[in-house]
């Protein structure tokens, strides 16, 4: 017999400890993720059992138990599409790195697409399950896209062709056997959202349910495509809004020097600033063979290596400085729009003349970079040499405009809403 809400009675004592043991059964496991970072056979062990009970036990489950394993299910993909939307780039970005390590260089210029269509899906499977619509088409998208990523991590955990999936874009980093892990506990959960879709009562309204459905779809792509004409609304990255780059009062840097006594061969290693220089018998028998520096700052280091023509680093002294410094961060110039030239060129000439400093950071070959400079006559910015996976990382726009002050970054802008100088000094006068 079914209830009112569309849900099989189970009212035997069978039905109620199988039905919480299944979900304990379940969230156990999906904490006990965060413990697992690598291979462990007993906790895959664990993982195939819960897929099979969900099998076993699927007309078993109760009501209360399945509407909270369709609520989990939903508020999951609808995180998870959420976090991957509101920076499609960054999506973007890895299903490039999967294309490249799967050898398909020729489906990259595709990636953008189907990060948007691959994050609207997963976010509109979580909204219709949480909001109960269409659910028995909509458990088949779910078990169809689940198969997908399971496989995919399963090859990532065995191989690491890719060290992260992305499956939660920046706001989560996991091991790629803890990704594989989590995609097996969601798939207990599909697996009995399925087998049970006709337990689900419809809505009585098709309008309602089919113009929910469009808004919800049509809504998130709007969404993406605001993010990625804009900066993303929420930024997970370390370089975001607010974040230091380097500590406000950093420990002082520690020498180390060794030296190997002449006679004996011994080496020691000496803290700078113990070293017995004025003892003569110490100069006499030892020789320097070696030195090191010991930074303790450089796990609250948020910058990478930007490199002048010589080569040198550059990155702390642009961090540090007091006054504000301008950054264009273009990761591949190929891609600059020429239209943006003469934006880039009035903002050089302003902050030059006012006694700014700004710099383009630039991860292309430096003939390049001189040849677009030539073609579309780029103004003579100082330019530094990084990676371009750290300037993808930085800000989610090419070029895009970065404004750092005293190790902390105060603004980013997207291309498409470059300010002026004389705006921006306006605001942060204010």
């Amino acid at each position: 017999m079914e209830n009112s809400n569309g849900f099989v009675n189970h009212k035997n004592n069978e039905s109620v400890w199988i039905s919480w043991f299944f979900l304990g059964l379940n969230l156990g496991a999906a904490f006990l993720i965060s413990k697992v970072e690598s291979y462990s056979l007993w906790f895959l062990i664990w993982l195939l059992i819960d897929m099979v009970l969900a099998i076993v036990w699927a007309r078993k489950i109760n009501g209360t138990v399945l509407t909270i394993s369709r609520l989990l299910l939903g508020l999951l993909f609808i995180y998870s599409g959420f976090v991957k939307g509101v920076d499609p780039l960054g999506t973007q970005f890895k299903i490039e790195d999967y294309f490249y390590a799967y050898g398909i260089a020729w489906a990259a210029p595709s990636a953008l697409l189907l990060s948007v269509l691959l994050n609207a899906t997963e976010f509109s499977i979580g909204a219709l399950l949480f909001f109960r619509i269409k659910t028995k088409w909509v458990s088949w998208l779910a078990i169809l896209m689940m198969l997908l990523f399971t496989i995919t991590t399963l090859y990532d955990a065995l191989y690491s062709p890719v060290p992260d999936c992305g499956c939660f874009g920046d706001a989560l980093i996991i091991s790629n056997w803890q990704t594989f892990y989590k995609n097996l506990v969601i798939d207990s959960f599909v697996l009995l959202i399925l087998l049970r879709r006709f337990d689900f009562r419809e809505y009585s309204s098709k309008i309602l349910e089919w113009s929910s459905l469009a808004v919800i779809v049509i809504g998130f792509i709007l969404f993406e495509n605001y993010n990625i004409n804009n900066l993303p609304i929420v930024d997970f990255r370390s370089w975001k809004v607010g974040n230091r780059l380097i500590p406000e009062h950093p420990l002082p840097v520690r020498y180390f020097l060794t030296y190997k006594n002449k006679k004996t061969g011994e080496e020691k290693e000496y803290l700078s600033k113990e070293l017995p220089w004025q003892d003569s018998t110490f100069i006499a028998d030892w020789k320097w063979l070696s030195s090191r520096e010991e930074d303790p700052n450089v796990g609250e280091m948020n910058i990478f290596p930007m490199l002048d023509k010589q080569g040198n680093d550059v990155s702390k002294e642009i961090a540090k400085d007091t006054n504000f410094v301008f950054i264009f961060s273009i990761y591949d110039i190929d891609k600059v729009s020429p239209k943006i030239v003469p934006v880039l060129n009035q903002f050089y000439h302003d902050a030059v003349s006012k006694g700014y400093e700004v710099v383009v950071l630039n991860s292309n070959l430096p003939e390049d970079y001189q040849r677009f400079k030539k073609t579309y006559s780029l103004a003579d910015f100082p330019v530094l040499n990084s990676d371009d996976t750290a300037l993808k990382a930085a800000v989610r726009s090419n070029p895009g405009l970065i404004v750092i002050k005293s190790g902390k970054v105060i603004a980013k802008y997207h291309y498409t809403n470059f300010p002026s100088l004389n705006a921006l000094i306006k605001k942060f006068d204010d």
